[in-house]
């Protein structure tokens, strides 16, 4: 007979291999979470810190010029007096502010040019950067990072500091005008004299229509095509320079794809094209224009929905990342007492995105 106590009952012994399985697999499963938590906080640190140190060589003075290399290198030029050592230096205060490491760095002495890679401390590559002898205007030359078109709404009710100061504009800008107002025709005259391209501001039915606003003019739901046709040849009667139109609210009339369509026809007949303001997610304005091959376009970015400098610059640079995805982007501003800080944003800031690679241009130079 065995001795009692000897060995441990079977279902102990279970147990306790059920337990180390379990501990163990805990610890892997830990191990894998943790990496990949880890791994995720690494790649989404990566994106800030290659930002950062863009704008911390842009701050000292280096020209960046928005082509990228074939190897991903971000591509600066530096003035011709400043050597690579001199580069080395930068350099080296940038990395320990960010506490980065500095994986690689080839000199091109026929060249004059500087090639560094920057890891992490968890050796993830953060950027790449070719540094060669140039000033900003060599660095761009040729280099277009997007192509944005601006649409100034809602000249013709007013004329004013305002309405003067976007037509004083050296800038290429797109002036939209609304029909039957006492300043629609002088001031589209006066934009084209200043040589900005100007369209018909179309009126258009929007929801809870009061019946008044442009009553002449408005294109309605279920309008008779005689009509409609009418409104459309007037407009374009009051404001001949007008190389195109856009809509004016319309919420409910770019629904009725009729309506649409007896619009695009009359547009592709006049060789015209068509930007759709875009003031309803449910718009069938662009898909008869598409079907009957008239030049068009959507609006990507209203601007200054909030009359807000800081709301305006934040829009703006949104219409740029647009642009940069995109190659081409428009943006729909508005001239009026309701958008005082609009003008000044705009004369501000399109200088900046220009020195940046990005190119203003008429819509019609999008469209077409």
């Amino acid at each position: 007979m065995k001795a009692p106590g000897k060995k441990p009952p079977k279902i102990l012994k279970t147990l306790f291999v059920v337990c180390v399985i379990a501990a163990l697999g805990f610890v892997a499963w830990h191990t894998i979470v943790s990496s990949l938590t880890k791994r995720r906080h690494i790649e989404r640190e990566v994106p800030q810190l290659r930002a950062d140190v863009v704008a911390e060589l842009e701050d000292l003075g280096l020209a960046r010029s928005p082509v990228i290399g074939e190897d991903g290198a971000i591509r600066f030029g530096h003035p011709p007096t400043m050597s690579s050592d001199d580069l080395m230096l930068l350099l080296r205060r940038i990395i320990q502010q960010y506490d980065l490491v500095l994986s690689s760095a080839v000199k091109y002495e026929e060249r004059r040019e500087l090639f560094v890679e920057l890891s992490s401390r968890e050796q993830r590559m953060v950027a790449r950067f070719l540094f060669a002898p140039g000033v900003k205007g060599e660095m761009l030359a040729g280099a277009i990072r997007g192509r944005i078109g601006l649409i100034i709404d809602d000249f013709g009710y007013i004329r004013n500091r305002l309405t003067a100061g976007f037509i004083a504009m050296n800038e290429k800008l797109t002036l939209s005008v609304i029909p039957g107002h006492r300043y629609s025709r002088v001031l589209a005259e006066e934009a084209a004299r200043r040589g900005h391209e100007v369209i018909i501001h179309m009126p258009m039915e929007p929801e809870n229509y009061n019946g008044v606003d442009e009553e002449e003019f408005i294109l309605l739901y279920g309008m008779e095509e005689t009509e409609a046709l009418g409104r459309i040849r007037r407009a374009f009667q009051e404001i001949p320079q007008a190389a195109g139109m856009n809509n004016h609210e319309g919420s409910l009339a770019t629904l009725d794809t009729l309506l649409m369509d007896v619009l695009a026809q009359e547009l592709l007949r006049r060789n015209k094209y068509f930007v759709d303001s875009y003031t309803t997610p449910e718009t069938r304005a662009l898909g008869i224009m598409a079907r009957r091959a008239v030049p068009s376009m959507g609006r990507h970015v209203f601007l200054d929905n909030e009359d807000d400098p800081r709301y305006i610059r934040r829009q703006l640079a949104l219409l740029a990342s647009w642009a940069e995805e995109t190659g081409a982007a428009i943006g729909i501003a508005h001239v009026g007492s309701s958008h005082l800080n609009t003008l000044e944003v705009l004369a501000a800031e399109i200088p900046k995105l220009k020195d940046r690679g990005f190119q203003f241009v008429y819509v019609s130079e999008l469209v077409r």
